[in-house]
């Protein structure tokens, strides 16, 4: 009884997930830092940075923004420091390069690949077709109606085209479609987001169109469908089948993207379940949008102060993540944070931090990174 409750309320939770990857960009200013800044310890532990800790696994890698990515900051610091991949938070969604048709703006997402070139990293690229935080000129006419399908088609095509094109050797993955199937539907009926302007325009071709324009633009680049709720049954089994028929029709997919907004009572078997079940598709899985907010539940009083409650929750939910993350590396190809530490997320609201990540509100290491780091030493 105790997981079903909190599949519930998980399902209630994540129903806002458009916006999981869709907060708009702080503009809050950074803070400089001295270069000389020592190692955090805890109890005489120096902390190892994540992505020197995790190298014999998979990248780690950081959600951020244009103005985190510049080494003058604390961000900066600590992003050059911890993490071997980047992610645009917003920057490269469709929105954010063509909001009007036919002009770019690649300031932003420029700004974060240039960082990351000049600092050895990966880039992942998010995201190129989603129904979500993409401009109307892409799904209607001057008059509300819904696009013909060649007219849809065709700037479905010109976008993805100029974009992955752009970024050419420079992004090395993209999640090419985003959260295109529904949600909650236990007798399996309901397959696609039928609201989203996409399907009603194509119905599910678009998803393979999408793809194909992808890798017609850049053949080395890895290509991901990326989703939420990816690992609680009613969801796995849509995506695993949606690969499977992309996979099928040799349409090139390469990989599964699961966004990681799971809670601390996250079940370890949902985990293990959906892993295993897409190990048999044969292609890369990767934790894409990875947080824990503190919280047993939306209703349970919300804090701006970490409690040792708090951390003791992180502890036990995040080396239970990692230890399954482990046991699977060997298909698992990145695991990447929705932020850098607990001072910017888009889970927060006023009144109640959520405390997602495993550097503080100063990109310092929190009690639970040093478990994280001896489960992971005790691996090796």
């Amino acid at each position: 009884m105790k997981n079903l409750k909190f599949n519930i309320w998980g399902i209630i939770a994540f129903s806002v997930i458009a916006f999981s990857c869709g907060s708009t960009e702080d503009p809050l200013p950074d803070v400089k830092i001295p270069e000389d800044k020592e190692d955090i310890k805890d109890e005489g532990v120096v902390a190892i940075p994540l992505k020197e800790l995790f190298k014999d696994f998979f990248p780690i890698g950081a959600a951020v923004t244009p103005q985190q990515a510049d080494p003058g900051t604390n961000h900066g610091v600590a992003l050059q420091k911890h993490f071997s991949s980047i992610t645009a938070e917003n920057v490269m969604k469709p929105d954010a390069l063509q909001r009007n048709k036919g002009f770019y703006t690649w300031e932003g997402a420029d700004r974060i690949v240039q960082f990351a070139k000049s600092n050895n990293m990966k880039v992942r690229g998010h995201t190129l077709t989603w129904h979500s935080q993409t401009p109307d000129w892409m799904f209607y006419d001057q008059d509300g109606a819904l696009l013909s399908k060649e007219i849809a088609m065709e700037q479905l095509k010109e976008h993805i085209t100029t974009v992955v094109t752009r970024y050419k050797d420079d992004v090395y993955a993209w999640d090419v479609v985003n959260e295109a199937l529904f949600d909650w539907d236990p007798n399996g009926v309901i397959v696609y987001r039928e609201d989203s302007p996409w399907y009603k325009i194509f119905g599910e071709s678009y998803i393979d169109s999408a793809f194909v324009f992808a890798h017609r633009a850049d053949p080395n680049a890895k290509l991901f469908y990326n989703d939420y709720n990816s690992i609680f049954s009613w969801k796995r089994n849509k995506i695993y089948d949606l690969v499977k028929r992309l996979k099928d029709n040799n349409i090139p997919i390469h990989g599964v993207g699961l966004q990681g907004h799971w809670m601390v009572e996250t079940s370890e078997q949902d985990i293990r379940t959906t892993l295993d079940l897409f190990r048999g598709l044969g292609v890369e899985i990767q934790i894409t949008e990875l947080d824990l907010p503190v919280y047993l539940s939306n209703t349970e009083p919300g804090s701006t102060v970490y409690t040792d409650t708090f951390s003791f929750r992180q502890k036990q939910a995040y080396s239970m993540i990692f230890n399954v993350l482990l046991d699977y590396s060997d298909i698992i190809t990145g695991v990447t944070f929705w932020g850098i530490g607990d001072d910017h997320t888009w889970l927060d609201q006023p009144g109640r931090k959520a405390f997602p990540f495993l550097l503080d509100e100063e990109l310092k290491p929190k009690p639970v990174y040093f478990e994280v780091q001896k489960l992971v030493q005790s691996r090796q």
